[in-house]
């Protein structure tokens, strides 16, 4: 489990990557933010999360673990429940929240850096 990291995954080096070759700047896991958000766009109040599909259970890619099938059902629980709580406080405060699944970085990269540029030109 120490091996696991919560900040500095393939997914979010990826469109953090393709971020800066198209010279968008961002903040990145700012911790005084709700929910420490992966990327933030300050000046357009925009804020992305990148979900991962184990931690976060993607609705076709999570596959529960064998053993200890109690502590993983409310972990997983908790962790969706959190995500839902975090969305709604940041977009009462005014932020626009974008939250990427791993599944669809790594199948639809083009797809999932569209839809940030998208959002932020229309801020």
């Amino acid at each position: 489990m120490r091996n696991i990291r919560s900040i500095g995954t393939t997914p979010e080096r990826m469109v953090m990557r393709e971020l800066r070759k198209r010279k968008i700047y961002f903040a990145k896991h700012v911790a005084k933010i709700a929910g420490k958000p992966d990327i933030v766009f300050r000046r357009k109040k925009v804020i992305v999360f990148i979900d991962s599909d184990f931690w976060h259970g993607h609705p076709g890619q999570y596959t529960m673990p064998k053993t200890n099938v109690d502590y993983w059902c409310s972990k997983i629980a908790r962790n969706k429940e959190r995500d839902i709580h975090v969305t709604t406080e940041l977009q009462k405060e005014g932020w626009t929240v974008i939250r990427l699944w791993e599944h669809d970085i790594k199948k639809d990269f083009d797809n999932c850096i569209n839809t940030i540029i998208t959002i932020l030109s229309e801020k």
